[in-house]
């Protein structure tokens, strides 16, 4: 042997191990970062396997605070009560359909990340659930309105006393209407003459138009439905009246609430989620936080093109020029490649064992300063939070070890072919 192949095997043998080592690691984080963080069915499958849809209304909902956020989103209207509002927005917004709308999402962004797209478009479509919300409130405004209790008729006379109680009454309870509350209590007329009921509707209704606490827009759709409010109360039917009423009553103060809800939406009623992000963390602006993903998408594309290449011809080159620099001795040339093997697999496979003990923690104390510095988040927000975080991390950790540790008895296995083909080598002849 030649001394310059000598000096090549001693420069270029711990080179390649190197090369083999961290081609290794690179194809690892390709095999078990990377495409796990660009594959939907790593994100759709978690977040179904912790039942995230139901948690939203069963849990995250039903929290005080996200109660506060909803009624502050309806505005003034209150004739939804807080114990009900999770029941209609899961009327409104399924479970079902928030799913398929947050896993179009994710297809989207991940078409993006993939170089499928060129735009990075995150949004929920809204649209179907905002035209529900009007005949869905609607059916619930009746429900409640069947659950009023009538109050004392008193005297089934007909004196000016009682025409101007009644009807002093129901004009209290058109305006509560008006401004978004259900009555507590509804004055009966069930026990009083009809000539009487056709007084008090004729001497209070008109009353109505002259309140200045009535929204004009309900003054003229209580105008136009007047007929219609007319009959039940002569006919004495005390909640078909409230029923019939509701709708132009509310329909203004429920316009406003529907219009509060568009105004974060575009113009094809979609909630824009990168718009919202940016709102939320204070940090960056749409347009900023939109700069910074598609520099993380660059990096993605260039790391996936030249890095899975690079792993490629590190690793797999890497113990194939091994094998050939220790040739023509079939021995050096599997025990080389199998040291390398072996000490890269066994590395990684520490390594990742420590990193998946420890990701966990790492993972807690991260998701603790997140929500430490938004205390405004609800408690079932933070725990589903990191329920999906854990879940996450500990999925990305848990492949390093398992490949390693393949390596690492392919490795072995080499280096014990070599000890058995210097062992036979004497009894084979030609075998070098």
């Amino acid at each position: 042997m030649g001394l310059p192949l000598m000096i090549l095997r001693f420069v270029a043998t711990p080179l390649l191990g190197i090369a083999i080592f961290f081609g290794l690691l690179l194809t690892l984080v390709e095999s078990n970062i990377s495409n796990k963080l660009l594959d939907a069915d790593f994100y759709t499958a978690t977040i179904s396997e912790y039942n995230t849809y139901a948690r939203i209304y069963d849990d995250v909902l039903l929290d005080q605070k996200a109660k506060d956020k909803m009624q502050e989103l309806l505005g003034d209207f209150k004739v939804v009560s807080p114990e009900d509002i999770v029941g209609l927005v899961r009327g409104l917004l399924s479970p079902e359909y928030l799913q398929t709308q947050v896993e179009a999402s994710i297809q989207r962004s991940l078409a993006y990340f993939n170089d499928d797209s060129e735009t990075l478009e995150l949004y929920l479509e809204l649209g179907p659930p905002l035209q529900q919300i009007k005949p869905t409130l609607f059916e619930y405004i009746d429900r409640r309105i069947d659950g009023i209790p009538e109050g004392d008729p008193g005297a089934p006379e007909c004196t000016p006393a009682t025409v101007k109680r009644v009807g002093d009454g129901y004009q209290e309870v058109f305006r509560g209407l008006g401004s978004g509350q259900v009555p507590a209590e509804l004055p009966s007329i069930k026990a009083i003459p009809e000539p009487c009921r056709t007084l008090i509707f004729d001497a209070a209704f008109p009353a109505l138009f002259a309140d200045d606490s009535l929204d004009e827009r309900s003054k003229l759709a209580m105008a136009k439905a007047s007929n219609d409010i007319r009959t039940p109360f002569i006919t004495g039917d005390t909640h078909g009246v409230l029923k019939v009423a509701a709708r132009p009553l509310t329909e203004p103060v429920l316009d406003d609430a529907i219009s509060k809800l568009r105004d974060r939406l575009d113009e094809g009623d979609r909630l824009n989620i990168i718009r919202v992000i940016a709102e939320t963390s204070g940090d960056y602006s749409e347009p900023e936080l939109r700069s910074e993903m598609a520099e993380a998408k660059e990096a993605v594309v260039q790391y996936r093109t030249l890095g899975g290449t690079i792993a490629f011809l590190m690793l797999y080159g890497g113990a194939i020029l091994l094998a050939v620099l220790h040739l023509p001795k079939l021995s050096a040339a599997t025990r080389w490649p199998g040291i390398f093997l072996f000490v890269s697999g066994g590395s990684i496979f520490i390594v990742g064992k420590i990193f998946e003990s420890k990701a966990v923690d790492f993972l807690v104390t991260a998701v603790d300063k997140i929500t430490a510095n938004a205390p405004g988040i609800p408690g079932p927000v933070i725990n589903l939070i990191s329920d999906l975080v854990l879940s996450f991390g500990q999925q990305l950790t848990t492949g390093f070890a398992g490949s390693a540790f393949t390596v690492l008895i392919i490795g072995a296995l080499l280096f014990a072919a070599s000890i058995v083909l210097s062992i036979v080598k004497p009894f084979i002849p030609g075998l070098s």
